[in-house]
C-alpha cells in the first residue's frame, strides 16, 4: 500500500468507528491473489470507504469526480488516489484507467449504478451503466458483487441521521465469479448482459427494500447463505 492510501485507510477507520457499527460479511470469499472488480450497489457518501475498512489489499475507487468538492472526503480521495469520473457521461479516460491498474493486478472497486440519490427518494438500487461490464470485457477479471446497507443513513440528516447516532452499517462479499460472455452477440449487448447480471448477482445479496429495479433476481443467484461476520464496534 502506498503512503497515501494508508493515511486514507487510517483516517476513513477511525472516522467509520465514530460514525457506524460496521459489519463484514463474506470477506473470507475473496481469493488472496490476482486482480479483482469489485462492483456495489450506491447508497451514500461512505460507501467506498466502509467497504474497503478491513480488506487487506488497497482498494483503487472508481467515484464520481463531485466527492473531490467534499472537505473532508474529498482530502481522503486524493489521499487514496480515487480515480474521478464525471456522472452521467461515458467517461472512457477514467474507465482505461481502471482498466490499466486491473492489468497491472489492482483490485477495483465501481459502483454501476453510477451514483446514489437524494435522500428524499427510494435508495433501492438504480439500473445500473455498462462501465464495470466494460472492465470486465477488457480484463477478464474476476468480478465479486458487493452489498452494502445502512449507509444511506449517514451524514444525511434528511433520513434522520444526527452527529451522536451510528447507523448499523453491513458489507457482504459475494461470491466470485467471471462473466459468461454470450457467443456471437454485440459488444454493446454483451456488455449490457453482464452489467444486469452483476447488478442480479448485487441484489441477491440485499435486503428486499434494497433492490430498487432488481427485486426479483433469478434463482440461482439467491443469497440464502450464512456468512460468518466481523464487526467494528
Amino acid at each position: 500500500m502506498g503512503l497515501g492510501y494508508r493515511i486514507l485507510h487510517s483516517v476513513s477507520k477511525l472516522i467509520l468507528a465514530f460514525q457506524m457499527r460496521l459489519e463484514i460479511r463474506g470477506i473470507e470469499r475473496l481469493p488472496r491473489t490476482g486482480p479483482l472488480l469489485l462492483v456495489s450497489n450506491h447508497l451514500g457518501l461512505t460507501d467506498q470507504f466502509a467497504i474497503a475498512a478491513r480488506l487487506p489489499h488497497q482498494v483503487r475507487i472508481l467515484a464520481k469526480a463531485e466527492l473531490f468538492e467534499w472537505p473532508i472526503i474529498g482530502w481522503l480521495a486524493r489521499r487514496g488516489e480515487v480515480v474521478p469520473i464525471r456522472r452521467g457521461e461515458a467517461d472512457r479516460e477514467a474507465l482505461r484507467t481502471m482498466r490499466d491498474l486491473l492489468d497491472c493486478g489492482a483490485w477495483v472497486l465501481v459502483f454501476p449504478e453510477g451514483t446514489f440519490v437524494d435522500s428524499h427518494e427510494p435508495f433501492g438500487m438504480a439500473p445500473v451503466k455498462t462501465g464495470a461490464a466494460w472492465l470486465a470485457w477488457h480484463t477478464g477479471v474476476t468480478v465479486v458483487p458487493v452489498a452494502i446497507t445502512g449507509t444511506e443513513v449517514v451524514w444525511s440528516p434528511g433520513r434522520g441521521w444526527r452527529l451522536w447516532q451510528r447507523p448499523h452499517v453491513c458489507v457482504t462479499f459475494g461470491e466470485p465469479y467471471k462473466p459468461v460472455w454470450p457467443e456471437q452477440a454485440a459488444q454493446k449487448l454483451a456488455w449490457r448482459v453482464a452489467a444486469d447480471e452483476m447488478a442480479r448477482r448485487i441484489a441477491a445479496l440485499l435486503p428486499e427494500g434494497y433492490r430498487g429495479v432488481y427485486a426479483l433476481p433469478a434463482p440461482e443467484l439467491s443469497s440464502d447463505v450464512s456468512y460468518p461476520s466481523q464487526s467494528i464496534s
